[in-house]
């Protein structure tokens, strides 16, 4: 082939005339399908193409493109694929990926690319997090995957995608990219089992979300829709429990809204009217304009503003919270424990039950939402699935005694290695800080396991100055 092909193509590129560049070069290509530099040159064609514009609408403060330029960048993005690249490829990598940042969900032929190569897109260092002054930022795959997920939800009703694709693709995110936190993943796959109606399937992936996030009200949310069409009790309560988890007024929208069609399903109107009170008035403390769809409920004929008057809402709301936990497992155990000792991390606890039964909790399950003094008492709410308990909520409850749990009083004696005893109660010399050899003390003691030795015996888990 003739050198001049490249050379119409380049200067056809330079001066913007896209189209034709695209023309003059795929002809040829048509007929040597294996040139891989005409294929190549073609690319970057397209490439340019949807930069051009893409680059004003990266600017704008939505990033969403009007009809016309997602028409135009759909064009180009079926043209890559008459190249029948191999991937993985140098020319499909973060430079092409960053073209579509923050709004690719609004282009149905890139979506549809994402979902066709899977997998097989990636490379290895697509798998890694970008490491920034600020934190982590995600992933090639984790951004790309969600894009993914966030085009299904806003418009698989108009568009032509495959959910399944989507999903395994989020699934692949979920199990090979090294993000540390990879939540998101799990509420999209939620999110998008949901709006298809397969609502088992959804509920687990919002279960494990759940469980990850249970000082969240998104969370709870997340697990509620699961439930809206099918159980709408426990839809109920579990938007309720949102509610209370909630940081901040407008996080209690989607709750709301999902209880006044959870309470409509039920014929309570009452308190569906009473639920969209309280979200106009989150929106016009706002200034904010009322969704399409939240003003559809507002416009039934049961709905009546002045309810909200005689209804004691909120206590209606911490009542049906209290039903949320039992949704949030296949089964509610509740047990009680002490503190025994905080993570290196401070980010969680350890609760002692018995001899060789120990919990682990996250510092977010108790009630207060900080860490919980070791020596305190704790009623504990368990998820039980059968592989092992799990604390999904720690309430502090009255000190008690039992045969492996003691409140002891005595004299410290310390020993030259750095650790001592208090009768035959073995302290660690982290809890000697500001004691005294011969002091006489009070102590809080457990018969606990050595890990070390093998053997149980009592330890020290606090020492209280007489």
């Amino acid at each position: 082939m003739s050198s001049e092909v490249f050379a119409q193509i380049r200067e056809l590129k330079q001066q913007g005339n896209f189209v034709e560049a695209w023309n003059c070069g795929y002809v040829v290509f048509q007929n040597e399908p294996r040139n891989t530099y005409l294929r190549t040159a073609l690319f970057w064609v397209c490439y340019a193409a949807i930069k051009a514009i893409q680059e004003p609408i990266l600017t704008r403060q939505n990033k969403a493109p009007n009809v016309n330029e997602q028409d135009i960048v759909n064009s180009w993005i079926n043209c890559i694929g008459l190249l029948n690249l191999t991937v993985p490829c140098k020319e499909l990598d973060f430079r092409f990926f960053n073209l579509f940042k923050g709004c690719g969900q609004h282009y149905q032929s890139y979506i549809q690319m994402l979902t066709y190569y899977g997998s097989n897109l990636y490379q290895q260092a697509d798998l890694k997090p970008y490491q920034t002054e600020k934190g982590e930022y995600p992933s090639l795959l984790v951004r790309l995957s969600r894009q993914t997920s966030k085009a299904w939800l806003q418009n698989h009703k108009q568009w032509v995608l495959n959910l399944d694709g989507i999903l395994n693709l989020l699934n692949y995110a979920l199990n090979n990219a090294l993000d540390r936190n990879k939540t998101w993943l799990q509420f999209d796959i939620s999110k998008c089992l949901v709006s298809a109606g397969r609502y088992d399937e959804a509920r687990e992936a919002a279960l494990s979300v759940l469980r990850q996030k249970m000082s969240e009200s998104w969370a709870w949310g997340a697990l509620a829709d699961t439930y809206i069409d099918q159980e709408p009790k426990a839809a109920i309560a579990c938007y309720c429990r949102g509610i209370l988890e909630a940081h901040e007024p407008p996080f209690c929208i989607p709750m709301y809204y999902g209880l006044a069609q959870s309470f409509t399903n039920r014929q309570e109107f009452d308190f569906a009217s009473a639920a969209l009170s309280k979200l106009i008035e989150i929106y016009n403390a706002n200034g904010w304009q009322i969704k399409p769809e939240h003003e559809e409920l507002i416009q039934q004929g049961w709905f009546d503003a002045s309810v909200f008057v005689s209804v004691n809402f909120y206590e209606v709301i911490k009542a049906r919270a209290n039903d949320a936990l039992k949704y949030a497992t296949k089964k509610l155990e509740v047990a009680v424990g002490i503190v025994d000792s905080h993570h290196r991390s401070g980010k969680g606890f350890s609760i002692y039950l018995d001899l060789n039964k120990k919990l682990s909790a996250r510092k977010g399950v108790f009630f207060g939402k900080e860490l919980p003094e070791v020596g305190t008492w704790l009623e504990l709410k368990l998820a039980n699935d059968g592989q092992q308990l799990e604390v999904m909520e720690a309430h502090k409850v009255e000190s008690k005694q039992s045969e492996c749990v003691k409140l002891i009083e005595g004299v410290l004696k310390l020993n030259p290695k750095g650790f001592g005893f208090v009768d035959d109660a073995f302290v660690p010399p982290y809890l000697l800080s500001g004691f005294n050899d011969q002091e006489y003390v009070e102590a809080i003691k457990i018969f606990d396991k050595d890990p070390k030795k093998g053997v149980s015996s009592w330890r020290v888990i606090k020492l209280i100055k007489d």
